[in-house]
């Protein structure tokens, strides 16, 4: 099975789908938390310690664990009106649907929604359907339906190749990121981002030039985005995973440009200067794999923020990564440095692995 360069299916994985699950969470109980008495934190059979949250938010809490369908299985998360949680399962080529079965307001009761899929990554709910993209595939998965139709098959990634993630807009509009199959090859004219219609059609390209973009989210009609550099070594700084705001038909830049750096080295005539900068820049090994909108008033310091997920890296002395993270904006719609929420920040030092630079320009 291939894979993106860069991408390490170890342990660690288990680190980043524990964060996504608690990611979930925040998005969906925490709407009802604050207009209900449930008990405090540490009397909760399903609450976590370690990882903390600190006390002036949710509780982290365990949402649901079997042998058959362990974290290591799980990899992306989506909710329905009706607070069912989609989660799906990569590997397996499936997708469950998690529902609260004993009224604790969190979900549990685990049924398999649809099998047969190939490497399903990304998942959102969109009108009355759940879609999913996996490969080179997107589905649509109507509610209460068994099987899902298939609005796509050709993306253009290559055999076994992992695909990205997906949104649906407001619109219906569908957003679906490409990773790409290599760490330094000349991708060409490949895409990064596609934008279609709801049932499939009218593709086009929204964006080049992103490496690993694994985590798409949809903020005030703004299109966000991830991404991730390779293995990086010391001659090329400490700044090259990043968060961008999409601008359609812009280039990101990789793989000549990572972060605010140039790659040393690497043949090509693309001009940094003439690239898209990153909205933010991230230490390199933080690797930024989900990324969700929290638009719920139950965590009123939480809402408008973009919550971050970064899976870390084993290639690394000092540890970065293994968190969820906010990333709020200024008035100006400018994000701000990202903050540590899970696990509970222990030291300044985990706040000074973030660099913030915004610029326009690479150099």
């Amino acid at each position: 099975m291939q894979r993106p360069s860069g991408y390490s299916a170890n342990p660690n994985l288990v680190l980043r789908c524990l964060v996504l699950l608690l990611a979930g969470l925040l998005l969906t109980a925490a709407t009802q938390a604050a207009d209900s008495a449930l008990p405090p934190c540490h009397v909760r059979p399903t609450f976590r310690d370690p990882p903390w949250v600190d006390t002036e938010r949710f509780c982290a809490e365990l949402v649901y664990e079997s042998a058959h369908n362990e974290a290591l299985a799980l990899a992306a998360l989506a909710v329905a009106p009706d607070g069912t949680l989609y989660a799906a399962s990569p590997l397996r080529g499936e997708v469950w649907a998690l529902r609260d079965s004993d009224g604790d307001q969190l979900p549990d009761d685990a049924q398999l929604a649809v099998t047969g899929l190939t490497l399903p990554s990304g998942l959102d709910w969109g009108g009355d359907a759940l879609y999913i993209t996996g490969g080179p595939n997107i589905w649509r998965l109507p509610a209460g339906a068994q099987q899902a139709e298939t609005l796509v098959s050709d993306l253009p990634l290559l055999p076994g190749q992992w695909g990205g993630d997906l949104v649906v807009g407001a619109d219906g509009e569908l957003y679906v990121s490409l990773t790409a199959p290599c760490a330094a090859c000349d991708p060409g004219d490949a895409p990064s981002i596609l934008a279609m219609a709801p049932d499939g059609s009218q593709r086009r390209v929204l964006a080049r030039g992103l490496r690993q973009p694994t985590g798409l989210a949809l903020r005030d009609g703004e299109l966000w985005a991830t991404d991730s550099a390779p293995r990086a070594r010391p001659q090329q700084g400490d700044a090259l995973d990043e968060l961008n705001r999409i601008t359609p038909g812009a280039h990101f830049g990789w793989p000549w440009c990572l972060g605010t750096q140039r790659r040393p080295a690497l043949p090509g005539a693309l001009a940094c200067q003439q690239t898209q900068a990153p909205a933010l820049s991230l230490p390199t090994g933080s690797q930024p794999l989900g990324l969700a909108h929290y638009d719920h008033d139950a965590l009123p310091g939480l809402q408008g923020a973009l919550l971050l997920t970064l899976h870390g890296s084993r290639h690394r002395v000092d540890l970065r990564g293994y968190a969820l993270a906010v990333i709020t904006f200024d008035a100006q719609g400018q994000p701000l440095p990202p903050q540590v929420i899970l696990p509970q920040q222990t030291s300044a030092a985990f706040d000074s692995f973030f660099t913030v630079p915004v610029m326009n320009y690479r150099g």
